[in-house]
């Protein structure tokens, strides 16, 4: 059987309470990938849409095919796959439909068929040959079992294939809240893997728990993606961009030479202050945030983590990164195992000596093919909460630490820092002052909104 009009949909309606703008890439990737094996296909984004799903669908609709990456919105994504007509196949894909294979057939009996790690190729396979047992990575139904075959090899990022943005019905702008920016974003991936070993971290591998082997693109590649994308701001979504410095030394000089004026945004590791020579080049090529994973600030506790450096390392390599006009945007963990609660808060006042710009602050999470799982099983008085994997202690709470990240954030983001991560924003070019005033409204507005909720939640404990 081979499939011959296909729909590709991204399940979700807010996906996340603040930042909702980002487009499904990995979505993309499959649409790419079975675009010239289809007569037609159509990508939908289910947050940019109004009208119901059933108006994306016609009588010559046999192909749909979901990213199913997080766990949130569940009732509106099952509602999603039950409102397919039963005629039509229904897969799914992505990270959350990976580590929950056999529970999403149980809930939802309109899953025809899971894909298991990479899509793209399993995709290919799929409008070819139908639900098939000869397709390695798929999972699916017949007569009544649920058949799971091989796993399928992980295979190197290539450097000839990439999503074709002519296949979007909508323009992705940065949003916050309920603030809509001018700036238009897009996502681009230029190497697959992390070649590091975290002990925290469950990116380094798939999800099936599989280590992936670190890949890259070649530069020319990249540039020639690079120039398809309208945005004029790009995130790379790389778990590491900088593992190779010579090979990102080699993208800048190429973005130099084609005159390409655009900004990008990428997950690094502190290590590229060791390479100022290269900073140098990415502050000319248009690189412009820094997305860094620091995790914590105490040495038991990055020592513990495996990351390779430590505090006294952190600040000499923050010496050499404030030379530099990037915006640093830095992970923090909340609830490192072994740190109390005075410990957690620590991560302000180190922000602050470091020249932060902004912190991105996580409970620690153990998800289902984490090796922190079995460092939790070793230790009596810390646990794991079922529903969503966050890691706890009789000590603390996960309410708790939700309370400790609310801290943190406010105590982090004080008006010397708001005004240096603005002023970084006009000198790339990204803010105006008119647009500054706009921002400084929004914020007062939202503010005043969350005092006046305050007062009118204690005055009922009051009137009580």
């Amino acid at each position: 059987m081979s499939y011959k009009n296909a729909l590709c949909i991204y399940p979700y309606k807010k996906e996340l309470n603040t930042v909702g703008f980002l487009p499904p890439i990995g979505l993309e990737y499959i649409a790419r990938a079975i675009e010239n094996l289809v007569e037609t296909i159509k990508v939908i984004d289910l947050r940019y849409e109004k009208e119901p799903i059933g108006s994306f669908i016609d009588n010559d609709t046999d192909l749909v095919l979901m990213s199913h990456n997080w766990d949130v919105e569940k009732e509106f994504v099952e509602g999603t796959i039950k409102s397919i007509p039963e005629n039509i196949t229904v897969i799914l894909g992505g990270r959350h439909a990976t580590e929950h294979v056999d529970e999403l057939f149980r809930d939802n009996p309109r899953i025809d068929g899971i894909v298991r790690g990479d899509g793209e190729e399993v995709a290919k396979e799929i409008v070819e040959k139908g639900l098939s047992p000869d397709i390695d990575g798929l999972s699916f139904r017949s007569n009544g079992q649920i058949i799971h075959n091989r796993t399928r090899m992980l295979e190197p990022v290539r450097s000839d294939f990439y999503p074709n943005r002519k296949l979007r019905r909508y323009k992705y702008i940065v949003t916050l809240d309920e603030f809509v920016s001018d700036i238009q974003i897009d996502f681009i991936l230029g190497s697959r893997g992390c070649p590091y070993n975290c002990k925290f971290c469950d990116f380094k591998f798939n999800p099936l728990g599989e280590k992936r082997k670190w890949s890259i693109r070649t530069p020319e590649s990249i540039v020639s993606e690079i120039k398809t994308i309208e945005a004029g701001v790009i995130g790379f979504a790389d778990d590491i961009f900088t593992a190779d410095m010579n090979w990102v030394e080699r993208l800048c000089d190429l973005i130099i030479k084609e005159g390409i004026k655009k900004k990008y945004a990428i997950n690094t590791r502190l290590e590229v202050a060791k390479r100022p020579d290269v900073l140098r080049k990415m502050i000319k090529a248009g690189f412009m945030v820094f997305l860094i994973g620091v995790e914590s600030a105490h040495d038991k506790t990055l020592a513990s983590m495996n990351k390779g450096f430590d505090t006294a390392k952190v600040r000499a390599y923050f010496e050499v990164l404030k030379r530099f006009n990037f915006i640093y945007h830095c992970y923090f963990i909340i609830g490192n195992i072994g740190e109390t609660r005075n410990e957690m808060l620590d991560v302000v006042e180190f922000a602050h000596e470091l020249g932060v710009d902004t912190v991105g602050l996580s409970v620690l999470r153990a998800t289902k093919y984490s090796p922190l799982k079995e460092m939790v099983k070793q230790l009596d008085d810390y646990h794991i909460e079922q529903d969503s994997g966050k890691v706890y202690s009789d000590m603390l709470s996960v309410e708790d630490l939700q309370q400790i990240r609310r801290d943190v954030n406010a105590s982090f983001f004080t008006i010397p820092v708001i005004l240096r991560v603005v002023k970084k924003m006009i000198l790339h070019r990204l803010l105006t002052l008119g647009r500054v005033y706009q921002i400084i409204s929004f914020t007062a507005r939202r503010k005043i909104k969350k005092m006046a909720k305050k007062r009118t939640i204690r005055m009922g404990h009051v009137v009580r």
